[in-house]
């Protein structure tokens, strides 16, 4: 559901997009069956997170205020989850070349 978040909030923001443009520009919904998104779109409009416009040829969908804040509270976790885990890493590391320089000593 991330992805089709991700992709309407750098794609629909200048232009609306239908559903079929979503299930075919995003290389990870290929492989995914056509009622399987409608349910990851749906849930995102329930959310408040897309707008739907419905004209007499097609069903448009559009990033909301709500679905920016909730793609940017996502990015802004996974970054800080990112960088806790290098820091991690790094402590990690540095114990590990302390534990080495205090044998060799």
């Amino acid at each position: 559901m991330l992805v089709v978040l991700e992709y309407l909030a750098l794609t629909s923001r200048e232009k609306p997009v239908t559903k079929y443009h979503i299930m075919t520009h995003i290389s990870e919904l290929k492989q995914q069956r056509q009622d399987r998104i409608s349910q990851f779109v749906d849930t995102l409009e329930k959310n408040g997170f897309i707008t739907l416009i419905d004209t007499a040829n097609a069903k448009f969908y559009y990033i909301t205020e709500n679905g920016l804040m909730e793609y940017d509270r996502w990015v802004r976790n996974f970054l800080a989850f990112f960088r806790d885990i290098n820091n991690l890493d790094y402590y990690e590391e540095d114990n590990v070349k302390n534990n080495i320089i205090q044998k060799d000593m």
